[in-house]
């Protein structure tokens, strides 16, 4: 296949400089009520869970957030909350490990998708914070318009965006970018060995190692 000035193609809705949208997976809010009675600090593993408690209340904004990256962190500080800590990790084990050895007798409320791959309760159940959870939005499968023009880059961010882009397109003719190791394993166990990750994950990373990318 022809490898010169290949279009990126990332499998969300989020806006880049330079990448096409070809979202295989959206985000419903749901709206349950939420309770901050007892929280000392939130919990937030994604921009899209900011998106969602914003869009439940604005009550929120008062409790101080803990956010899993900078892309998150900049979400919670846009819509008028409070960062009180970033991780140094972009993986949800590891952030709630860092959490439980730098704080005690904290009470934090996760607000969360309705599936996650981090098994950040039972780290926190080793700990003496509590770790209250609450499910405020869900990722489901999506139907995008058009095609994909392949050969093609295609980022893919979670290993949700690996399940659904195979329920509509074949994986032939395009170079994967996996943007972690869960979402690298994701790949794997669909039998797809050949991709591409960078050092950092992150969107821009991926989208940077695309560009970087020679073909002899």
């Amino acid at each position: 296949m022809k490898l010169e000035n290949l279009p990126i193609y990332l499998l969300t809705e989020e806006k880049k400089e330079g990448v096409i949208n070809y979202p295989v997976i959206k985000i419903n809010f749901l709206t349950p009520s939420v309770s901050f009675e007892g929280v000392d600090f939130l919990l937030f593993t994604s921009k899209n869970g900011v998106r969602a408690i914003d869009n439940i209340t604005k009550k929120w904004k008062t409790i101080p957030a803990f956010a899993i990256g900078k892309a998150t962190a900049n979400e919670v500080k846009l819509r008028g909350g409070n960062v009180e800590y970033i991780a140094k990790s972009a993986y949800g084990d590891e952030f709630a490990k860092e959490i439980v050895s730098n704080y005690r007798h904290k009470t934090f409320l996760f607000l969360r998708a309705e599936k996650i791959i981090s098994d950040i309760k039972a780290v926190f159940e080793n700990s003496t914070n509590t770790l209250i959870e609450k499910v405020i939005y869900k990722t489901v499968c999506n139907k995008p318009q058009g095609y994909i023009k392949k050969p093609a880059f295609v980022i893919f961010s979670s290993p949700s965006t690996v399940e659904c882009f195979l329920k509509v397109e074949e994986i032939q003719n395009v170079i994967p970018i996996a943007i972690g190791k869960k979402t690298k394993k994701a790949l794997v166990e669909n039998n797809i060995n050949s991709y591409l990750m960078p050092k950092k994950p992150s969107i821009d990373e991926c989208i940077k190692l695309a560009k970087s990318v020679k073909f002899g």
